[in-house]
């Protein structure tokens, strides 16, 4: 029966079925295959499948992420930024990179980061002399850290197949984001530096605190959203809530760039999304429940143990698998598909969870940036008008350093370990 499923996603992912009527669809055949299973369970696992309080997160953040675009805060953020590292080399690279960490922890999205931060970026680099190619993969790369800086919507994916606290896994990303983040910009410099790439004027004080007070209230969100989940006090479902709640107060009422008539296209496009993303987890329901019933996990974990038993060669080769189906696969569907098939695996060889749930989210992220489902570089691409092989070849820097944190945060666990520990031990 499981054969049957696995036959079914590949053929329709060949074809271009979108990947929620994919599992639906294979797990149907899969099912009147074995013959002796009740197609009501379909109904029954769909409504499941989405049947979760954590899940309620993944609508609110996408519409926080819509409203914060619509009502210009993303342009603060990058007006802010510009003012701190305006200064060096290649400042727009570091303008965009450090605006899309900042919007990347309010959206949880890097489709949404990549639209607000390098749409209004990329353009500006390309009329600072920045070649075309570099400016669409740099606000891609950079647009990676959306999914893995919390909030991540991924993220919530992973922690509701498994019941997990959706908390601890945003604590646990939190480092790792921020390294990328770090390490994104120095890539940047770097190729900023060896290609002589325009820097503006070194801000005043009274500048840097005119442009940080005009941002204050978009600077300020990501502080509210992420303060509030690690330090107890709302969970990240609620902070979704006031993410949306905060994005229309400060829209409407304090920088007024957001209008009444504004909402009907916000709305329909976070819905959208939404639905998007909630059939392919209704219908994973469904292919999960027949993946664990024919004891495919099982078989796949005696089959590698039988193979090798070292540590090492088993979780590259868990990364290698995850760093092959980002590039044909959306990350949500990846996870929801391969989680109940990986993790007794890495649980055998003392991989926790919450390390695997961050290690498997950074690893499909990358696959943001690879063709053909790399969402991120096809959204760079076409933002920046080129030809798509000379953004991809200008990404695999960014691509590179990326594949160097995966390595450290898949055998150096206290980098994802750490903060969850220390937390928990003062609450």
């Amino acid at each position: 029966m499981a054969l049957v499923l696995i036959i079914g996603i590949l053929v329709l992912t060949l074809l271009g079925v979108p990947i929620g009527f994919v599992l639906g669809i294979s797990s149907m055949f899969a099912m009147l295959y074995n013959g002796n299973l009740p197609l009501l369970v379909i109904p029954q696992k769909i409504f499941t499948g989405i049947d979760s309080f954590p899940i309620l997160a993944i609508p609110f953040f996408i519409l926080a992420g819509n409203l914060m675009t619509v009502g210009g805060l993303n342009k603060k953020i990058i007006d802010f930024a510009n003012s701190i590292v305006g200064w060096i080399t290649g400042s727009l690279a570091m303008v965009t990179v450090v605006a899309s960490m900042f919007f990347a922890a309010i959206s949880g999205s890097a489709v949404a980061t990549v639209s607000a931060v390098g749409g209004l970026t990329i353009p500006s680099m390309k009329k600072e002399g920045y070649s075309a190619p570099f400016a669409g993969a740099l606000a891609s790369s950079a647009a990676v850290c959306g999914p893995i800086i919390p909030p991540s919507i991924p993220l919530i994916v992973y922690g509701a197949a498994l019941g997990m606290s959706i908390s601890d896994l945003f604590i646990g990303a939190l480092i790792p984001g921020l390294i990328l983040g770090v390490v994104m910009c120095a890539t940047a410099y770097v190729i900023s530096k060896k290609n002589n790439f325009p820097k503006h004027g070194k801000a005043s004080l009274p500048q840097i605190l005119k442009t940080g007070k005009d941002g204050i209230w978009a600077l300020v969100m990501p502080l509210v959203i992420l303060g509030g989940i690690f330090g107890g006090i709302f969970t990240p479902t609620e902070a979704s809530v006031i993410a949306v709640v905060y994005s229309l107060l400060v829209g409407f009422l304090i920088y007024k760039d957001l209008k009444i008539s504004n909402l009907y296209g916000v709305i329909i496009d976070s819905a959208i999304g939404t639905a998007v993303i909630m059939i392919i987890l209704a219908t994973s329901k469904v292919s999960s429940w027949i993946v664990v019933t024919s004891h495919l996990p099982e078989i796949i974990t005696s089959g590698i143990l039988s193979y090798t038993t070292s540590k090492v060669g088993i979780l590259l080769l868990v990364n290698l698998i995850l760093l092959v189906v980002g590039c044909l696969m959306e990350a949500n569907a990846a996870i929801v598909i391969l989680t109940p098939v990986l993790i007794p695996l890495v649980m055998k060889i003392g991989m926790t969870p919450l390390q695997f749930g961050v290690v498997m989210t950074f690893n499909l992220c990358l696959g943001l940036l690879t063709p053909p489902v790399g969402a991120s570089i096809l959204i760079g691409n076409d933002i920046a008008k080129e030809k798509m092989e000379r953004t991809v070849i200008a990404a695999l820097p960014f691509f590179v350093v990326g594949l160097v944190i995966l390595v450290l945060i898949t055998f150096i666990p206290e980098l994802i370990t750490y903060l969850p520990e220390v937390l928990s031990k003062k609450s």
